[in-house]
């Protein structure tokens, strides 16, 4: 006669897939961590200064650990504009309905937030590949804001004239007018964008008087 027991498996706990799940939780923070720590290094440094052991410690990493994450400096570079293009394109739309003051009120604060990190790429842009993308795609991105925002200052032209009103407009709102009012000449934040504003109100006006 058999008298062994029978097998019982052991009931399953579980704590496999919260395993898993933590796991790939840490991975994601210690992504992040890194990413933050790259941004604050590109907006205070010049790329060239900043070395993956510098955003290793700031992030609270090996060196090894930022290697097997994202492969090399210029790799990291590429994933942190990507992380930050959704931000920075939520940070610089006004609300519903907002109209075009809420519009420059939101792009001004987007300056004065990342200012300084576009400003030190900017005046980088012809030493780098990657670096001269990430600005270009800016370019891109504020040329895109502007004709959705500023369209008074151009509507109805078409052409050189709907050109140059946009090319007007881009200028009026870009981040050096930025940096030479808010840096330069001292006016704070709310003024920055009364001056914004009165800048493409006269622009629209002159077109108008041009039809």
């Amino acid at each position: 006669m058999n008298i062994a027991p029978k097998y019982r498996p052991f009931p399953s706990t579980g704590k496999r897939p919260y395993r898993k799940q933590a796991r790939a939780e840490s991975e994601r923070s210690t992504g992040e961590a890194i990413l933050s720590a790259a941004l604050a290094a590109f907006a205070d440094e010049p790329f060239e200064r900043v070395t993956l052991r510098h955003i290793a410690e700031a992030s609270g990493v090996t060196v090894q650990t930022v290697i097997r994450r994202f492969g090399s400096k210029e790799k990291l570079f590429e994933a942190l504009v990507e992380r930050e293009k959704p931000r920075i394109l939520a940070s610089r739309e006004a609300p519903d309905g907002g109209g075009r003051r809420a519009a420059l009120e939101s792009l001004v604060h987007h300056y004065e937030t990342d200012g300084n990190l576009i400003l030190n790429l900017v005046a980088q842009e012809q030493q780098l590949q990657v670096i001269g993308e990430a600005v270009e795609l800016g370019r891109r991105l504020h040329r895109e804001w502007v004709e959705r925002h500023c369209d008074k200052v151009f509507e109805g032209h078409r052409g050189a004239k709907r050109r140059r009103a946009l090319l007007a407009a881009i200028a009026a709102t870009d981040l050096s007018t930025w940096k030479v009012l808010r840096r330069d000449l001292g006016l704070d934040e709310a003024e920055v964008v009364e001056v914004m504003d009165m800048l493409l109100e006269g622009l629209a006006r002159t077109e108008k008087e041009k039809r």
